[in-house]
């Protein structure tokens, strides 16, 4: 099947998904030594399901499935991430 289709199949999916399904999949990852990284711009957040405070999801998301040598290499610990992406000061002259 090709990323195009599976896109396609996992958007309908998508509203059936519980917690506990995104759960396996994301365990499924680590069990293979893949984590997933989030980048978002948005400044806004919002309490999360277990404590403590995350970015609000937006529209502008990247999401990423990095190895423990990828995560190394952004300076990242291993585990799961979410970024806000830094934005580019400009000058003003």
């Amino acid at each position: 099947m090709l990323a195009q289709e599976m896109g396609a199949i996992l958007t309908k999916h998508a509203e059936l998904m519980t917690a506990k399904h995104w759960t396996d999949i994301v365990q499924q990852l680590e069990n293979k030594g893949l984590y997933v990284v989030i980048e978002t711009d948005t400044n806004g957040r919002m309490m999360s399901p277990l404590g403590g405070l995350m970015p609000m999801p937006c529209k502008s998301e990247t999401f990423a499935i990095l190895t423990a040598e990828e995560l190394a290499a952004r300076g990242l610990p291993v585990g799961h991430h979410i970024l806000c992406k830094t934005k580019a000061k400009t000058a003003m002259a």
